[in-house]
């Protein structure tokens, strides 16, 4: 009975945690054929700032839940819709939005059972799959407007001394693929079907922890400016971490970890395979041929975190890296996290089905891939 528990954990672990436990194995296998003196070479203060600062966003989100300020935020905008446009349109924003603050996995994992919940009380169940394919389409457009909207929009970022570019040119490589993001967004909501709607009433959300809401906003605020290397990444966490021990210590066993270890498991993966000759030549060639669509096409079969990171030191053209990391979250289940995360929310609603989900999935990433990637070309 203890032996048949412990391997129900396991396999729940494993479902949970396959990302990390991938990440693990493929980091562990890659030390093998690298040797010592390059491993220690290795850029490890870079990937350091880049994982203190997603803890501190991460944190910052956490305590906000603790508030109910996002809760609150998504009543309000909810508020008054008689329409199932209109309701489409703000269950979709509220990710597209909150992505670009505090990341597109954060955004998912908090708007979509939300909008499930929400659905289910204007008897709109029939669409939760398309709205949430459109969700995550959303956040991870929104995410791709901020440094900090997604982790490897932070890492390439971080190597604004390495590029010698400025915010600016960072903004002005996303803009125009965020803005046209949005308007096909916006096309494909208003190509929903159009019925009037009734909400169900819900309890009114009251803030808790007013107090240190004020605190964690400045604490946002602090991070912000953090990541445009204008504070020290090693005060500012040490700053954070301290303050939330004295509000919510209890906040750290509630946080989910994994993707920070994810990250840095990849990034030892990363320099280990572009150590190898045959892996180096193979890429190189690649890249120089088109470094977007190679990277648009890596994250198809890697995910765009793995692709980022293997992908950025073989060409000068950060911004094709940048933007195809971003586009390449568009196409299979596996090219984003946000993907993932989403089918599974969704799959863990009772009466759902793979089928019902992969259909809307597929037509919506194909348009955004068949009208992003040209995009790209011409602006």
């Amino acid at each position: 009975m203890f032996s048949n528990h412990r391997n129900m954990e396991l396999v729940e672990f494993v479902k949970k945690d396959y990302l990390l436990i991938i990440s693990a194995i493929l980091a562990v296998i890659s030390l093998f054929f690298v040797p010592f003196d390059v491993i220690v070479s290795y850029e490890y203060n870079r990937i350091l700032k880049t994982i203190c600062i997603l803890l501190c966003f991460i944190l910052i989100v956490a305590g906000l839940k603790e508030c109910k300020a996002l809760n609150l935020l998504a009543q309000k905008t909810l508020k008054n819709i008689k329409t199932t446009t209109g309701l489409c349109f703000a269950l979709i924003a509220l990710p597209f939005f909150c992505a670009m603050l505090f990341s597109n996995d954060v955004a998912i994992l908090t708007f979509v059972p939300l909008s499930i919940a929400i659905l289910g009380m204007a008897d709109m169940k029939w669409m939760m799959a398309v709205v949430i394919v459109l969700q995550s389409a959303a956040a991870n457009i929104g995410s791709f407007l901020t440094p900090f909207g997604n982790p490897h929009n932070l890492y390439i970022f971080s190597l604004n001394d390495l590029y010698g570019f400025s915010l600016w040119d960072y903004e002005m490589a996303l803009i125009p693929t965020v803005v046209i993001g949005a308007l096909v967004l916006i096309c494909m909501v208003l190509l929903l079907p159009k019925k009037e709607i009734s909400m169900k009433s819900e309890d009114k959300i009251e803030l808790e922890h007013k107090g240190y809401l004020a605190v964690i906003m400045v604490l946002m605020a602090m991070s912000v400016i953090t990541v445009l290397d204008i504070i020290p990444f090693y005060i500012t966490v040490a700053i954070l971490v301290a303050a939330f021990i004295l509000m919510m210590p209890r906040i750290f066993l509630k946080i989910d970890y994994s993707i920070l270890f994810i990250f840095f498991f990849l990034f030892v993966f990363a320099n280990g395979m572009t150590n190898l000759d045959a892996v180096y030549q193979a890429i190189d060639g690649l890249m120089s041929a088109d470094p977007l669509l190679t990277t648009v096409a890596f994250c198809q079969f890697t995910s765009n975190v793995p692709a980022t990171i293997l992908l950025q030191p073989f060409t000068d053209d950060w911004a094709a890296v940048l933007v195809g990391a971003d586009i390449g979250g568009f196409g299979t289940p596996i090219a984003s996290m946000v993907n993932i995360i989403a089918l599974k929310l969704y799959l863990s609603e009772e009466g759902t089905t793979i089928r019902g989900y992969i259909k809307p999935f597929v037509a919506i990433n194909l348009i955004m891939l068949a009208i992003l990637v040209p995009a790209y070309y011409l602006f």
